[in-house]
């Protein structure tokens, strides 16, 4: 949703603005969606969402919470990775739905949807209607945070969809593959966001103390 300052503050003060804040892990989207809740918007957290439809396969395994559909979805070198990633996605894919019914058919309020990192894994679909129905803010991580992932990944690897870019090669190991195929995720991940957003924050632009009103303004200066 391309928006004007303008028609940015006109959308805020009907009560009718929202928001999509997307972008890597650790970038601060729950961070700042929870800070917008105080200035009146709805928070709405997808991954609290998905984890609450996955909660009755998850118990079956005696699972909970969202770092339980980690552990559930496995890795992508295991048997039940495939399955269980499409599972996942299958499940965004409908919270995703549900959101934009409620936004088009409920009293208006002002929304920040808190979107998972996979959102650009659900399809060309998912994203127009994402950008129909929201102003989509990418909080881009800078080089040296994509570095500080990669090694805390390779340290510890956490299941993370993937979509269709494991690709193991002959004689390589499955941390090889991860290694290797992780780095690439980032890098897809990173075009696919910017191909998303109405707006592009880098993450250098967030002051250490910034508060709530600023980060706002900020995405109202960034138009």
């Amino acid at each position: 949703m391309k928006l004007s300052k303008s028609k940015f503050e006109q959308l805020f003060e009907e009560n009718r603005l929202v928001i999509s804040l997307i972008g890597m892990s650790n970038t601060g989207k729950t961070h700042w969606s929870k800070k917008l809740h105080d200035l009146g918007f709805k928070h709405i957290n997808c991954d609290d969402l998905i984890e609450k439809k996955l909660s009755p396969i998850l118990k079956k395994f005696k699972y909970s919470g969202i770092e339980d559909v980690s552990h559930w979805m496995g890795q992508p070198y295991d048997d039940r990775y495939v399955a269980n990633q499409q599972k996942y996605l299958s499940i965004e894919k409908e919270i995703m739905k549900d959101i934009f019914i409620q936004i088009k058919n409920k009293k208006p309020r002002n929304t920040v949807i808190d979107t998972t990192g996979s959102v650009v894994h659900t399809g060309k679909n998912m994203r127009v209607k994402l950008m129909r129905y929201s102003l989509i803010v990418y909080i881009r991580a800078n080089q040296n945070m994509k570095e500080k992932m990669f090694n805390q990944y390779i340290k510890k690897p956490k299941p993370v969809v993937f979509g269709n870019i494991f690709n193991p090669k002959q004689n390589e190991t499955a941390r090889q593959t991860l290694k290797r195929c992780y780095r690439k995720l980032l890098n897809l991940r990173s075009v696919l966001y910017s191909q998303y957003a109405d707006v592009i924050i880098p993450i250098g632009s967030i002051k250490k103390n910034m508060n709530v009103n600023q980060f706002f303004s900020l995405i109202k200066q960034s138009l």
